[in-house]
């Protein structure tokens, strides 16, 4: 896994070892930038589900002004901050190694231009994300979410945001998310 573009490029990630994560494939995550290219630079942007970190990461490398990651499991929270070392983007990079429930109550009244959730496929996670995405007043006016989930995964879009685009690559299927 390596950063695709920016001031990173080529930059090797570590990834996590085991079947507890599935990190975004490489095309997936050059796809979703190409889709995000103008929304990125300058962005705060929010990684919920981070895994290896390689979402917020590209968008640091691409201009991005800041990043919170968070995961909940200690290991991702060593490889993702080996990752934020490898990106030298230490300065604009935030962990926090907690469940996302949690981390959604600590950054409520913050405001994000681009939020990811890439949790785990078929747990029913990104509703409850949403909701508290929603709840705490994160996603900024003109932000934009990125779930990620199975291809044959649903979600209901909660009150309040609108579902503006689906891409498929693969066995996964990414939805675009703004506020009403």
């Amino acid at each position: 896994m390596r950063i695709i573009s920016g001031q990173a490029r080529g930059r090797k990630l570590v990834a996590l070892l085991g079947d507890n994560t599935r990190p975004t494939l490489d095309r997936t995550r050059e796809a979703l930038f190409n889709i995000l290219q103008t929304r990125v630079f300058d962005a705060q942007v929010l990684d919920l589900f981070a895994g290896s970190g390689a979402l917020a990461l590209e968008a640091l490398s691409r201009g991005a002004a800041g990043a919170v990651l968070c995961d909940h499991s200690p290991e991702a929270c060593a490889v993702i901050e080996q990752n934020i070392d490898a990106v030298r983007v230490r300065g604009r990079a935030q962990l926090l190694c907690c469940e996302a429930r949690e981390a959604l109550a600590q950054l409520a009244g913050r405001q994000f231009d681009l939020i990811f959730l890439d949790p785990p496929y078929h747990k029913g996670m990104v509703e409850e994300a949403l909701r508290g995405i929603a709840a705490g007043g994160l996603l900024a006016d003109d932000g934009c979410i990125c779930a990620e989930t199975a291809a044959d995964e649903g979600f209901d879009v909660p009150e309040g945001f609108a579902l503006t685009d689906q891409r498929r690559y693969g066995k996964s299927l990414l939805h675009f998310m703004e506020r009403t």
